[in-house]
């Protein structure tokens, strides 16, 4: 498929001059490509689409199917603890404590690829490529196995967890958010092969945080020393268990819901944003129930926005499987977030569209108030709720603006995402 354009996002001090000058395109390029009106008016955090590069272009080797990047089908089969429990390295003897919990290396993998919804293999073959955790019972690189980043991040959660959110941000931006130009650990810039998949460019982009363009050629290409070169001594042939396209152009969507019993009027408080994260498609929109504002257990009940059976039910975390075959990994399924651990469905619940999944709160991730984060996911892709199969619950379309901005339509009605509480702008009622 024909990967996004590039993305350039405005940075405080930056004038179209100087973004033309720096990715290889005149100011005129861009004036016409985002038809702006004054050019010297430019916002920061503005997205500006560049219609043409002049930069070097980066590997065209294929690392991996987009199936194998997501956690999808082709992990049916595959097994985080028994495939480490087979290898010699440090990370099977690995332990931290998680959310006041002693979790195993190999558990903090599957954790992190369950909820980032990235390939468990992907994350085991760059702790291998990077630090040697896999093979090497005593490798040097302990408190940054996967690359240094801010102070906080050290430790294999935080680590993977940061690798992942890259890891989607490459991927979901090549898929259709916008590609952003590659940053080389020398400050250096690049562009991508025209010819990669999602997956490639994925890898590319991650690959790219502490490299510079020798060395990025060299990780990005077919040599002894590549990333692909560890992929296939750990895993075999990627492309071997191939299973793309991972959504198939065909695909449909079940009819949902708004999640929220009849008669109540919620508030519509987020746009499309991070189904997990920020890295991941802008999969996900926010509801808060009616009452007082701030993080507490709400009353009110979230309800399925369809029929399906609960396949993980977790702190702050409900995965509904819509085909009922029992595996996340498989078909479309629906995310609940920040949903209370009191009265939360629970693993292996069959529930109808409209029954009650449990109640809104701030548990799980980062949140100010009560609230259900809703996402949907096919064969482990995040799918976006503004894109060529559009988030509808209710008959209300949701369009994206920029992350957390947008609007949900019904006919000629518009409500608009904000964190507030106004029944004319952003309040729904289910009728």
């Amino acid at each position: 498929p024909t990967p996004a354009p590039y993305v350039h996002i405005v940075k405080a001090g930056e004038t179209l001059g100087y973004i033309a000058y720096n990715m290889g395109c005149t100011v005129e390029d861009i004036i016409q490509a985002n038809d702006l009106d004054d050019p010297n008016s430019i916002e920061v955090g503005q997205r500006l689409m560049i219609p043409t590069l002049t930069l070097p272009t980066g590997s065209g080797t294929l690392l991996l199917p987009d199936s194998e990047f997501v956690y999808g089908p082709a992990y049916l089969d595959f097994d985080v603890d028994a495939f480490c429990a087979g290898r010699p390295g440090y990370l099977k003897n690995y332990q931290e404590e998680v959310n006041g919990q002693v979790l195993s290396g190999p558990a903090i993998v599957e954790l992190v690829a369950r909820h980032y919804s990235v390939g468990p293999r992907l994350l085991l073959a760059l702790l291998e490529f990077k630090s040697g955790w896999v093979d090497n019972p005593a490798p040097t690189v302990l408190e940054y196995p996967l690359g240094r980043t801010q102070e906080w991040q050290s430790g294999l959660l935080y680590q993977l967890a940061w690798a992942a959110d890259q890891l989607n941000r490459g991927y979901y931006d090549w898929k259709g958010r916008g590609r952003r130009v590659v940053r080389l650990a020398d400050w250096s810039r690049a562009q991508y092969d025209s010819g990669l998949n999602a997956a490639t460019a994925a890898v590319q982009y991650f690959l790219a945080h502490d490299a510079a363009w020798d060395q990025w050629q060299i990780f990005c290409g077919d040599g002894p020393d590549s990333f692909i070169a560890t992929y296939r001594r750990l895993f075999g042939d990627p492309f071997a268990r191939s299973l793309d396209p991972v959504v198939p152009p065909d695909l449909e969507m079940p009819e949902l819901r708004l999640p929220w019993e009849s008669g109540q009027t919620w508030y519509f408080t987020a746009g499309p944003h991070g189904g997990w994260n920020s890295g991941s498609a802008w999969a996900a929109l926010d509801f808060a129930p009616p009452g007082k504002i701030g993080c507490r257990v709400a009353d009110e009940w979230v309800v399925a926005a369809a029929s399906g059976l609960v396949v993980r039910s977790e702190k702050g975390v409900v995965m509904q499987d819509l085909d009922e075959d029992g595996h996340e990994e498989t078909g479309w399924n629906l995310l609940y977030m920040h949903v209370a651990t009191e009265g939360r469905a629970s693993t292996g619940t069959m529930l109808e569209q409209g029954q009650r999944v449990g109640h809104p709160s701030c548990e799980a991730g980062f949140s100010t108030a009560a609230h259900v984060h809703l996402a949907r996911k096919y064969n482990g892709e995040w799918i976006p709720a503004d894109g060529p199969l559009p988030m509808i619950l209710s008959g209300w379309r949701a369009h994206a603006i920029d992350a957390y901005e947008g609007t949900l339509t019904k006919g000629d009605v518009v409500r608009t995402a904000c964190e507030c509480r106004e029944d004319e702008y952003n309040g729904i009622t289910v009728e």
